[in-house]
């Protein structure tokens, strides 16, 4: 009987030990907003929008120390339309971010589905240069000039330690939308970028690679660096990218059918100024991009304007008022995803 309670106690021990060493966290954001578009060529919309300043989604993150510094954890992540309660992406459990990580002092790894070096989207993202960043609308927005990476499958990526305010990021998935074809075969992404942080000083530059295998287009060369510059209540945000035989243009659209497999050239540019005023934060940014179609030299250029007032609530609410203004000419001129404006209010919630 007493053997019986000791190797109790000793496993209940080992139970309250384990937990007391494993930590994990539900978290999530609901963004909604009511807006007012007008696309080219199409009538001036209102409705209710989501996932404006933060999209909206629920998420499980964990960790167990295992001791020396080191430790796995892991992040499950899942985006949602708030006022539909639809999934934002058909298919996938958690579309936003699905990564099994380990870390320690030499740095950390992680597999699974995760944002690109210049996606602005999840754990690794080193974008810098943008008061917007992807927020809001691409009327206004960075990625309304810029070829940002997107979300993929099947990556692979390391995170060195820091070591003079600076880290490097790399990446490499096996294959963007699924790796179950011969490797020649797929899609396949590499991206390497350095990022510093110190003070109110950020900045980050980073090179990224499509070779479009499963395209059979020529590879896409993503060169991008931004930072930002804080002066007390001010603060300064610049950034340029050049985009090479791409597949994608700004503002996540493919590039039209029937185009060569070398894609679109582009040269992009953005700048920003942001000033804290009445309690919240008051944020005017410009942006432009010009570029030809490779096939045809057909030439374009993309230029847009928008601004934000932010004003938080409380450390976890905070209400937004936007206004952009986008325009493009020659080969985009008759394109609606180019040439807008929008108006909202939103409040953003995190949990």
């Amino acid at each position: 009987m007493m053997k019986r309670i000791l190797v109790s106690a000793i496993i209940a021990a080992a139970s309250i030990n384990a937990y007391a060493e494993s930590n994990v966290t539900l978290y999530g954001v609901i963004d909604q907003a009511v807006a007012v578009t007008k696309h080219k060529h199409e009538a001036a919309k209102v409705r209710i929008d989501d996932g404006i300043y933060a999209g909206s989604r629920f998420g499980i993150k964990g960790t167990e120390d295992l001791g020396n510094g080191n430790s796995v954890g892991f992040i499950l992540e899942q985006g949602f339309y708030a006022e539909s309660g639809d999934a934002a992406f058909e298919g996938k459990a958690f579309s936003r971010e699905s990564l099994l990580q380990a870390k320690g002092k030499w740095g950390e790894v992680a597999f699974g589905r995760a944002g690109g070096l210049s996606s602005d989207c999840g754990t690794y993202t080193i974008l810098h240069g943008s008061a917007l960043w992807t927020s809001y609308y691409t009327d206004g927005n960075v990625a309304g000039v810029f070829v940002t990476s997107d979300r993929m499958d099947n990556l692979v990526i390391y995170k060195s330690p820091e070591f003079a305010n600076t880290t490097v990021t790399a990446m490499y998935s096996n294959g963007i939308g699924g790796d179950d074809q011969k490797w020649s075969h797929n899609d396949h992404y590499y991206g390497i970028g350095l990022d510093f942080n110190k003070n109110e000083t950020v900045f980050s530059v980073m090179v990224e690679m499509y070779d479009n295998k499963d395209l059979k287009a020529d590879k896409t060369y993503l060169v991008t660096l931004g930072g930002q510059q804080g002066f007390g209540d001010w603060t300064f945000w610049a950034g340029y990218q050049y985009a090479k035989d791409s597949q994608m243009m700004p503002a996540w659209k493919a590039a039209p059918t029937g185009l060569s497999a070398s894609g679109v050239t582009q040269h992009a540019v953005t700048a920003a100024i942001g000033y804290k005023v009445f309690g919240g934060e008051w944020k005017l940014q410009g942006n432009y991009a010009h570029g030809k179609v490779n096939e045809n030299n057909r030439k374009y250029n993309i230029y847009s304007f928008g601004t934000v007032y932010e004003y938080p609530l409380s450390m976890r609410t905070q209400l937004y008022a936007y206004a952009g203004y986008g325009k493009a000419n020659k080969y985009l001129k008759n394109d609606g995803d180019f040439n807008s404006w929008t108006a909202c209010l939103g409040i953003s919630h995190s949990f």
